[in-house]
């Protein structure tokens, strides 16, 4: 693949999977799981994150929940849960950078990691911002939860992960 062809597809994946990030966060947004603990959600635009990570490259992953966290926190949160989706990304997405990158962990142990380390992040912003270190003995249910979440997201990731590597060879061989 030329260089030009290759940004040129690079950006316009980027463009897409910000799309599909943003829908994935509004589906989340407006149907939220309700299991009786506070915002817990399954992370379904982390499928995107570890695609674009696996796809593409940091800086485009980077982009794309940067435009997606901004574009939700304009829609649906107030300041609080900015900062708290703000913190449990950061945290999730080094993580997970780390994972794919240095480490070459598989897809679903990236994505167990991205769950668990997004949800430590939140509930250490949350013990910060309302000034209560009891908060901190949430941590062990959330990363439990995050487990869980984490392997489903990371198994619909590999899955789709497998379809468009097919997808990307099949046009490379045209």
């Amino acid at each position: 693949m030329s260089n030009e062809k290759f940004k040129n597809y690079r950006f316009t994946l980027t463009i897409c999977f910000a799309t599909i990030s943003l829908i994935l966060s509004y589906i989340e947004a407006i149907l939220p799981l309700n299991i009786g603990l506070l915002g817990v959600k399954i992370g379904l635009a982390n499928i995107i994150t570890i695609l674009a990570l696996k796809v593409l490259d940091v800086k485009s992953a980077l982009l794309i929940n940067v435009f997606r966290i901004i574009i939700i926190a304009v829609l649906f949160n107030n300041f609080v849960r900015f900062l708290l989706s703000v913190s449990g990304f950061i945290l999730s997405f080094i993580v997970m950078c780390l994972m794919i990158k240095l480490y070459n962990f598989s897809i679903i142990g990236t994505s167990i990691f991205g769950g668990v380390s997004h949800n430590i992040g939140q509930i250490l912003a949350l013990s910060l911002i309302m000034k209560n270190a009891n908060i901190l003995r949430m941590i062990p249910i959330y990363v439990i939860i995050g487990i869980f979440t984490g392997a489903f997201v990371g198994i619909i990731s590999t899955i789709l992960y497998d379809r468009i590597i097919h997808i990307i060879n099949l046009n490379n061989n045209t």
